[in-house]
């Protein structure tokens, strides 16, 4: 197998086996600016798995990163990491956008007509004409992962080329993806579609896919539609900003209790640890089916958190919660904010059921969040601005 042939292999989903793999990685982040959308081997970190469920925080990512050079030398990188920041902040303040997109699959659902049923089975099962797209779709499949220029290729594909709805194509790498999350990857497919920024969509070449793939794979002439235009403006990425009040910072909060969630498998603050804990079992992800991989990573996370804790009670409902509280006699949890998405709508609704009982959930922010969610109000140029100011001051 070549370089170019590589298929990408994520390690198990356990901080240790994270924090490894990222001090492994000084020569990849020193030459991340050059090499990024290269398909090779050692060209990304492949860490967005362990970041995603926060088994390894941003914070320590940037912290190694000051290790490998000084800030010009490693800023592409660094722009790279809080790209994800900066989606999670900006959903933040417009909900509605994630709320639209799964009204939009839920319409799908119901109307699809079976010749475009067919024609998304197809996409899904890598069985097009098009053999780049074919193995790209095998590859998400088998591992639950793809080179983000991958990414960005077999969505400009799917929605211009083989004109599938974006939503589709959204759900289909959200239920594949290990590090797939909703702020990121709805906002990223808008983004190609040409729906989240004004004027801008990306629309893959075949010269670009050869380049970048080291001649593994040359698109036939006129195989793909390189004249795309955008889709037509949905509107939804001017709506008006709306953030909600960030919560205390974590590292501040003395909890009497702690309810674990699947967004945040990360070390907990000094404080958090040795109280009573509850990990809350979210099982419920509105119009989506997470493939094997996904759900096996989940639950890997989890229990790697728990180890690392203790005696971790499981509960998976609102009254199973209650009667853990009242045995323990807790009349108050703590847990780490969860961002727009499936675990956000399920804790939502926790607080809930869980209010008329006389028990109390309050959120807590991670640092990171707290500093950098602020910035998110426009583009993300106008974010980098902001934050890399503060990123820098963290390199003097």
């Amino acid at each position: 197998m070549t370089t170019n042939e590589i298929r990408w292999r994520v390690g198990a989903p356990i901080r240790e086996q994270g924090l490894t793999h990222l001090h492994s990685l000084s020569t990849v982040i020193g030459q991340y600016a050059n090499a990024r959308n290269h398909t090779g081997e050692s060209t990304t970190t492949r860490l967005s798995p362990y970041i995603r469920r926060r088994l390894v925080l941003e914070d320590e990512v940037l912290a190694f990163a000051r290790t490998v050079g000084n800030f010009p030398k490693v800023e592409k990188f660094a722009q790279e990491v809080v790209w994800r920041t900066y989606w999670k902040g900006w959903l933040e303040s417009r909900p509605g956008v994630w709320l639209a997109y799964l009204d939009r699959l839920h319409q799908f659902d119901q109307t699809l007509s079976a010749p475009d049923r067919d024609r998304l089975g197809c996409a899904t099962r890598g069985q097009t004409d098009l053999p780049y797209f074919n193995a790209w779709c095998d590859e998400l499949n088998s591992t639950g992962y793809l080179h983000n220029h991958v990414r960005m290729w077999f969505a400009s594909i799917w929605i211009f080329t083989l004109k599938l709805p974006w939503e589709l194509g959204a759900r289909f790498f959200l239920d594949h993806l290990l590090d797939g999350d909703p702020a990121a990857n709805t906002l990223s497919w808008r983004w190609v579609a040409g729906l989240q920024t004004a004027g801008k969509h990306y629309v893959a070449r075949a010269d670009n896919i050869a380049k970048y793939t080291g001649g593994r794979w040359v698109p036939k002439p006129c195989e793909l539609n390189e004249s795309a235009q955008p889709l037509p403006d949905d509107g939804l990425a001017r709506t008006t900003a709306n953030q909600p009040p960030p919560g205390p910072d974590a590292d501040t909060v003395r909890p009497q209790a702690v309810l674990l969630q699947d967004e945040d498998c990360g070390p907990l603050p000094a404080a958090w640890m040795g109280v009573p804990a509850v990990r809350y079992v979210v099982t419920e992800r509105r119009q989506h089916a997470p493939s094997r991989l996904v759900t096996d990573w989940i639950a890997g996370a989890c229990a790697d958190a728990d180890a690392r804790i203790g005696t971790v009670h499981s509960a998976h409902t609102a009254d199973e919660i209650a009667e853990w509280c009242r045995r323990t006699g807790m009349g108050e949890l703590w847990a780490f904010q969860p961002h727009t998405g499936f675990v956000a709508e399920a804790l939502g609704g926790l607080k809930t059921s869980l209010a008329p009982l006389g028990i109390t959930l309050r959120f807590a922010d991670r640092p990171h969040d707290l500093t950098l969610f602020p910035l998110a109000k426009r583009g993300f140029f106008p974010f980098w601005e902001g934050a890399s100011a503060k990123l820098r001051q963290q390199w003097q």
